[in-house]
């Protein structure tokens, strides 16, 4: 391949690949390559000025010598001409029911594996992102896909890990205090951790840079979501949050089950999954609890909201699919593979943060 065809590959790339996390119109592939297609017949018209001065100021002597620059200058030209061709019959050829790609791509994290698993919202499997050791719990910040941070904890001892990606660059924090995270949310500046503590007592841990403390003492160690500045932790089969600073204590779910995992939709909504197999919604407003789907044989055990996509996913133990549910429906849409080889655990759900 000449140096030409190589940066040309590197355009027909730049042109087609879309960024994880943004949601393309229907139409994109047509559009992508049709614009392709004219940049190229716009390269091929351009050529003609280079023949101009070729022949002018340096043709070749024996018409088709191979070490003449007439003549590389014939095959670049030529190589446009066949690209044009082939560009041609492929958008002749090109699929109609190629899917969209809606929502951001979904983090797989488990409790005994140090890989957190990366997929596509159409189900393309992307490599894992390697971490410092078994993810007992996972949030994610940032503003768009280009730079942002995982916050990751593993135990036995408890460390606190930030990984900063794409860059890949890590830093850890003991935390003073012995015990097993089970939830993780983030509130600048301010990380909140849902622990269990080598006593048997179960805290939402607040650590500030340099600083941690206790800021409310729980009956059971659960999930940690934030949302509009507040932050929601479940506690066996209630559902409360705080602010910042760990005061304002409100009661916003209260459930005749245990609670396994939750996420705030909006507002007025939060989702959340029991330890018989139920996945609810729950509105704050009319205190109606709503049945999306039960698995009495597969209770779930992670539930988040794709931020990009507004719709509900659900892990379940050894299970490499996960669940697609639509909150406004109240339907599945559907399912997602996040791995070929071994499922999680106990996986632990997060999504790359939405393309700005």
């Amino acid at each position: 391949m000449t140096m030409f065809d190589s940066r040309l590959f590197l355009v027909l790339l730049a042109v087609l690949v879309p960024s994880l996390g943004s949601v393309p119109g229907p139409n994109e592939l047509p559009d992508k390559l049709q614009e392709l297609l004219d940049l190229l017949v716009v390269a091929k018209a351009d050529f003609q000025c280079i023949f101009d001065i070729i022949d002018e100021q340096c043709p070749c002597l024996t018409p088709g010598d191979p070490g003449c620059f007439e003549t590389s200058v014939l095959d670049i030209n030529s190589t446009l001409c066949d690209l044009i061709s082939d560009l041609n019959d492929l958008i002749e050829d090109q699929p109609d029911d190629c899917p969209a790609l809606e929502g951001c791509a979904a983090l797989v994290a488990g409790c005994n594996s140090s890989d957190i698993a990366v997929v596509d919202p159409v189900g393309t499997i992307l490599p894992s992102i390697v971490t410092n050791g078994n993810v007992s719990a996972l949030t994610v910040t940032g503003a768009d896909t280009s730079v942002y941070v995982i916050l990751y904890t593993t135990n036995n001892p408890l460390i606190l890990h930030r990984l900063r990606l794409p860059a890949g660059r890590q830093r850890d924090l003991v935390i003073p205090l012995d015990g097993e995270a089970t939830g993780l949310g983030f509130c600048a500046p301010r990380v909140f951790i849902a622990m269990e503590d080598s006593e048997g007592n179960n805290v939402i841990y607040c650590f500030n840079r340099r600083h941690g403390e206790i800021i409310v003492n729980i009956s059971c160690a659960g999930k940690v979501r934030v949302y509009n500045g507040r932050v929601y932790f479940s506690d066996c089969n209630e559902i409360l949050c705080v602010n910042r600073r760990g005061g304002d204590l409100e009661t916003k779910v209260k459930f005749p089950m245990n609670i396994k995992s939750f996420d705030i939709i909006d507002n007025d909504t939060i989702v959340f999954c029991d330890v018989a197999g139920g996945l609810w919604t729950y509105n704050l407003d009319t205190e109606c609890f709503k049945l999306l789907d039960c698995n009495v044989d597969e209770p779930c055990c992670d539930v988040k909201i794709n931020r990009c996509s507004w719709l509900i996913y659900v892990a379940y133990p050894d299970n490499p699919v996960l669940d697609i549910f639509n909150h406004t429906t109240c339907e599945e849409e559907g399912t997602l593979n996040y791995t070929t080889s071994t499922p999680k655990e106990c996986p632990r759900l997060e999504f790359k943060p939405p393309c700005v």
